[in-house]
This record gives structure tokens, C-alpha cells and sequence, in this order.
């Protein structure tokens, strides 16, 4: 009987300070988003820019623009898909890297001042036992005003269902690996706080 207490007391002590850490945790302060990035008023996402290499399979990029705008909505960020890339021409990731403060200032809408470019760098499907998808992404979010590089990352998603089953979805798989994708990519902006805190 006694062993059983004993059990039982060193069981409420561990599962005590558990709770104890857990609550101290949650009452750490996070870093306070980039005020640049809580400044955005509305960020125009520009068609995506298909960058593979060689034979492209399709993919309807509306419905990825789509999907980029979502879930910056989702992390409280205004944004609206634009209908052009501007009067910027032909869009690179050369561009982006060296962010030349002329060019981007020619990104997407004249009256739009934060622009974010999302290029498809490579997007696959494979049918074994079963089947798998790949997806990658990179975007750069620019201030128009100054020509500044506020935010960059990279984004990469995978989707599978193995068996008979998956075989016949493999259509299906580059569609949630870019799902996938989005997900991770946008990962990197911090959420805006709700309003009012």
C-alpha cells in the first residue's frame, strides 16, 4: 500500500511541474512583428511567376495566386490578387535578388505601394505503389516606396497517398503539394496581432 502512495505522490509532483513548465511557456513574450511588415496596408500579390526549367507540366497559377492570397488574409495581413506584374516586363528571380530600387518601383499596380512576387520554382508527380508530389516556392515582399526588401522565403510541400488507392490520385498529389507549399512558404511572416491588441 505504501508503494502505491509513493507511486501516486511522485506521479502528482511530475504531472506539477509539467504544468508549471507548460504555464511558464505560454507567458513567454514573443518578439513583436517587423513594424514595416504592421504597416502594410494592402500587399497586391502579382501573378505567380512559373521559373521551372525545361517541359512544364501544367498548373493553374490564378488558383495558386489565389491561395497565397488566402492565407495572408488568414494571418491577418490585407491583400489582393493583381491582374498584371506591371509595367515591370518580364519578372526573374535575378530581379528580386538584386532588388534594384527602379525596377521594383515598376512592380504590379502604380497605385499599389507593398507587392509580393511568388515564383513556382518546380512542381512534380510520381507514380510508384502509390503516388507522390513536390512542390517549391520562393517570394520577395517589397515596399514600392523606397524599393525595399521587407521579407524574402522559400517554401517547399510534399503530398502522398501510398497503395492502390494512391495510384489513381496522382493527379491529385501536385495539387495539395502546393497547398503545402503556400503553407510553409508564408510560415515565415509573423501573424499580425487581432485588432485592438
Amino acid at each position: 500500500m505504501r508503494q502505491i502512495l509513493r507511486y501516486c505522490v511522485a506521479l502528482l509532483l511530475i504531472t506539477g511541474i509539467c504544468a508549471v513548465e507548460c504555464a511558464a511557456k505560454k507567458r513567454v513574450p514573443r518578439t513583436p512583428p517587423d513594424p514595416r511588415l504592421l504597416a502594410i496596408q494592402d500587399v497586391s500579390v502579382l501573378p505567380v511567376v512559373d521559373a521551372r526549367a525545361g517541359t512544364k507540366a501544367a498548373v493553374n497559377l490564378e488558383k495558386l495566386q489565389g491561395h497565397v492570397v488566402k492565407t495572408l488574409q488568414q494571418k491577418r495581413y490585407p491583400a489582393s490578387a493583381a491582374g498584371a506584374s506591371g509595367q515591370s516586363g518580364e519578372i526573374a528571380v535575378e530581379d528580386m535578388e538584386s532588388a534594384d530600387p527602379p525596377f521594383i518601383k515598376k512592380l504590379g499596380p502604380a497605385d499599389e505601394r507593398w507587392v509580393l512576387v511568388v515564383f513556382l520554382n518546380d512542381i512534380t508527380s510520381k507514380l510508384t505503389l502509390g503516388s507522390t508530389g513536390n512542390a517549391e516556392l520562393s517570394a520577395y515582399l517589397f515596399d514600392k516606396d523606397g524599393g525595399a526588401l521587407l521579407w524574402k522565403g522559400k517554401g517547399v510541400g510534399q503530398a502522398g497517398q501510398g497503395g492502390l488507392i494512391g495510384m489513381p490520385l496522382k493527379g491529385m498529389m501536385k495539387g495539395q503539394a502546393l497547398d503545402a507549399a503556400v503553407v510553409s512558404l508564408l510560415a515565415g511572416i509573423p501573424n499580425r496581432p487581432k485588432p485592438g491588441k
